[in-house]
């Protein structure tokens, strides 16, 4: 069987099995997605402790695939966004902290949850937490820094457990920090 994992940015995933026909998805509740953490200016060499919190509300369960932060400097060419730039995260599912997963060098830490089932979920009306710590080395380019939170993918599940099609609209904050020398 194959099932759908709504990535961020296409909105739309099918949960039914291989070659079979879906209905048309459609939104089925929202997603909300902001941190806490970020200071107004800090300096080279430091670490941010970043949380990063979600919530949604649906008729389902949010089961996140992973987490990502979105960060960029206009003063920074655009694949060198992530030059001296480097995370940590508590992982929910191993319980420690890890390295990201990834680093994309347009601007973004990516946290990926283990496996291709979810293993985190998330009620209709409840909150999840994500925390990082985020270096900004001596050779992270200064300026003004924009952050952006997201969950990075996520299925859907009924109350019974089963794989819905539908996706959620989707609302992040964004946030600025100036790192000085």
């Amino acid at each position: 069987m194959a099932l759908g994992l709504v990535s961020i940015g296409t909105g739309t995933a099918s949960a039914a099995p291989a070659g079979k026909q879906v209905a048309a998805t459609h939104q089925i509740g929202t997603l909300k997605e902001w941190a806490s953490g970020i200071p107004s200016s800090f300096h080279r060499g430091g670490t941010i402790n970043v949380t990063l919190s979600y919530t949604q509300k649906s008729r389902d369960f949010l089961a996140p695939a992973g987490f990502a932060l979105s960060l960029w400097n206009f003063s920074a060419p655009g694949f060198k966004q992530m030059r001296g730039i480097s995370a940590t995260w508590w992982n929910p599912v191993h319980h420690r902290w890890e390295k990201a997963s990834y680093y994309d060098s347009t601007g973004l830490i990516g946290l990926n949850l283990p496996g291709y089932s979810p293993t985190v979920k998330v009620a209709s009306g409840k909150v999840g937490h994500v925390y990082l710590h985020v270096t900004f080395s001596k050779t992270a380019y200064t300026g003004t820094w924009h952050f952006e939170p997201m969950v990075g993918g996520y299925w859907l599940l009924t109350p019974k457990g089963t794989y819905d099609s539908n996706y959620l609209g989707d609302s992040r904050s964004q946030y600025t920090s100036v790192l000085r020398p």
